[in-house]
């Protein structure tokens, strides 16, 4: 009996009881990200969201404040935009690139969060920057790197108290799971892991097998789908049916100097551009993909597109939309393992079949 409660008390070390409370399969797959990250601690939870919400949650109260990048998964922005302010809690949005407003605003905030590639226009946040100016005010600064993963970037080394990934996407890289996972250290993590406890946003076991099978391959695949993804957006670039493109590594990218010293040049899986024709030509050239498929996630082994206004992002009011960058031709491709020249054959014929009459 007595050595029951003592497992029940603590999860790490205390024994395993129950796996809401813990498990060694979760907690092999948390130890490999913290390793990863080059962090203390992290939690793993059932999504990517799951793990946003109970961070945020854990850290706030109602009368907080928040400072955040305008540049977020839409889920995040609809947290931040509609749900906190029931409970009491504010956040203040601000393009990622604005130092000076964001560091203006941070008198009596409780946390600035940022995406270091942020979705979809996939812009790269100084984090070194906004690290230091989260230290002088002294208040965490909380990272969602799902788009980088720790092979690209590791935001603790520049500043961040907190990573979170969406475990669904690059950590687990085949379109076969859905988590999410947390890093900190243990100041932070005790009240994170309480809330994760009484919340049951848990990842299951065999999910968390899946992430660790996936992360084997995950430098491997990273690397293939920067290199890729670099061929892809300089082919892009060339075709007359396409306005803007964004990815980091391009050397037209306002970004490629970040990109250089903060991503070791690489650019990561994702890119976006703007299909001219807006929302209906749009349309019309997914229709016409045949390698690509349309479908919300990122970062597998399979190149995946969306129509960031009509899929990702519908929370957004058009207001909204135009102030995070994202038009109504605007399209966000990851990409996968294919072959780089099949991608872009397949690409570049649905752009000129979108076209035709």
């Amino acid at each position: 009996m007595d050595e029951f409660a003592r497992a029940s008390e603590i999860k790490v070390g205390g024994g395993y009881v129950y796996t809401r409370w813990g498990n060694p399969t979760i907690d092999a797959f948390e130890a490999a990200v913290a390793e990863l990250e080059g962090a203390p601690l992290a939690e793993a939870f059932a999504s990517g969201m799951a793990a946003i919400t109970t961070v945020i949650l854990s850290l706030c109260r109602s009368g907080d404040r928040i400072v955040a990048a305008r540049q977020l998964y839409g889920g995040t922005h609809e947290f931040f935009s509609n749900i906190l302010p029931r409970y009491g809690i504010q956040a203040e949005l601000f393009d990622v690139k604005d130092l000076s407003g964001i560091e203006q605003a941070l008198d009596g905030a409780r946390l600035i969060y940022c995406e270091t590639i942020g979705n979809p226009r996939v812009k790269v946040a100084e984090l070194g920057r906004l690290g230091a100016i989260a230290r002088t005010a002294k208040i965490p600064l909380v990272v969602d790197s799902t788009f980088a993963s720790p092979i690209l970037c590791r935001p603790m080394e520049l500043g961040a108290s907190v990573v979170v990934h969406s475990a669904t996407k690059f950590l687990g890289g085949h379109h076969d799971l859905l988590g999410g996972v947390v890093c900190a250290n243990e100041e932070v993590m005790d009240p994170v892991r309480a809330l994760a406890r009484e919340f049951g946003a848990i990842i299951a076991p065999f999910t968390a097998w899946l992430a660790l099978r996936g992360m084997q391959t995950l430098p491997l695949r990273v690397e293939r789908a920067s290199a890729t993804a670099l061929a892809v957006a300089e082919a892009l670039e060339r075709h007359p049916a396409v306005g803007t493109v964004s990815y980091p590594a391009l050397p037209s990218s306002a970004d490629k100097a970040l990109c250089d010293s903060l991503l070791g040049g690489r650019g990561g899986g994702v890119l976006a551009f703007d299909v001219t024709g807006g929302r209906e030509r749009a349309r019309a050239f997914q229709e016409e993909l045949g390698l690509v498929k349309p479908a919300a996630s990122l970062g597998g082994s399979h190149s995946l597109i969306v129509h960031a206004a009509s899929v990702t992002h519908t929370q957004l009011t058009p207001d909204e939309l135009s102030a995070a960058g994202i038009s109504e031709g605007f399209c966000r491709l990851s990409v996968g393992l294919e072959d780089p020249e099949d991608l872009i054959a397949d690409l570049n014929e649905a752009l000129d079949a979108s076209g035709s009459e």
